[in-house]
């Protein structure tokens, strides 16, 4: 059984998604009308997308969905999905980190990146996984700067070509 995953960083505090949070969360998901389109296929989604979203996450074992607060102002900056053990390969996996289009370029991402790695660090766990959808590869060269590599790409019937990428823990690579 793992640590508690921590309540806060610096700038943020983190808060387990509910039901009474996907209105709120329906506005973070179509600020990022890109994503909404590589993901769901529209750039604008309806409150049963991020409700389904969310049950897709939960349906893994160990799954979290995190809401990610400004500590100052309580304001929504993102969410994060992810998972103890994929299925598929075993291995601990970050599904999902979006931020509000207002909180993009200012850190918060790379804030809760080092908390998420500190905590599977802490877990005993040697590598941290993502996907990167093929159309969002712009995203690339960021998980790289922050210490991620590519190491498969596949074809899922859902989502088309994906680009995997992980990043090993304790290696002294600091995010």
């Amino acid at each position: 059984m793992p640590t508690l995953f921590p309540s806060a960083s610096n700038r943020l505090y983190f808060a387990p998604v509910t039901p009474d949070d996907f209105s709120e969360l329906l506005g973070l998901y179509n600020s990022n009308p890109d994503y909404m389109e590589y993901a769901f296929g529209k750039r604008v989604v309806t409150l049963e997308t991020v409700e389904q979203d969310h049950k897709d996450n939960l349906a893994f074992p160990d799954s979290y969905s995190v809401m990610l607060r400004e500590q100052c102002s309580d304001a929504l900056v993102g969410i994060s999905q992810f998972i103890l053990r994929n299925p598929r390969d075993e291995q601990a996996w970050l599904g999902l980190i979006m931020l509000d289009h207002h909180y993009q370029g200012k850190g918060y991402a790379r804030e809760f990146l080092d908390i998420l790695i500190d905590w599977y660090a802490e877990n005993g766990y040697s590598s941290l996984h993502l996907a990167v959808l093929e159309k969002n590869q712009v995203v690339i060269p960021i998980y790289e700067k922050l210490g991620f590599s590519v190491y498969e790409e596949r074809v899922t019937p859902k989502l088309g070509r994906v680009i995997c990428m992980k990043y090993e823990i304790g290696t002294g690579g600091e995010i």
